[in-house]
């Protein structure tokens, strides 16, 4: 099996999810005279690449903690719908697999076509 990795970068520039607070980098120490830099970095949950448990959105579901690492590995199922979604649109099953063969127990990665543009090499994924 090809593992592919599917995270993308983090930085300042990473979108945050709409009316969630972007990634910011507060110095409170430098280099000279200190010897070392000293930085607070901040964030809302919803920046980059994440997962949402099922507590996300079920109060009584599984955290994150909880997940089988197995879970987040496996066959996928990878689908550019770019050219019929844009960002934060709605997509059906049926148009993914009028594109490619979903078979049970394929990881269906999605990301925001926003997010494609930071991250060349996430080729083919888009939500």
């Amino acid at each position: 099996m090809k593992l592919i990795d599917l995270t993308i970068p983090l930085g300042i520039g990473t979108p945050a999810w709409p009316t969630c607070e972007p990634l910011q980098v507060k110095y409170f120490k430098r280099l000279a005279p200190n010897g070392a830099n000293g930085q607070l970095v901040t964030h809302s949950n919803h920046l980059g690449t994440h997962l949402d448990g099922e507590i996300h959105f079920y109060t009584p579901g599984k955290d994150i903690a909880s997940l089988d690492m197995d879970f987040l590995v496996g066959p996928a199922a990878i689908v550019d719908l770019s050219d019929v979604c844009g960002n934060y649109d709605i997509y059906t099953s049926q148009m993914v697999e009028e594109r490619v063969e979903v078979r049970e127990g394929d990881i269906l990665p999605v990301a925001l076509r926003r997010r494609r543009k930071l991250h060349r090499s996430l080729r083919g994924v888009c939500g």
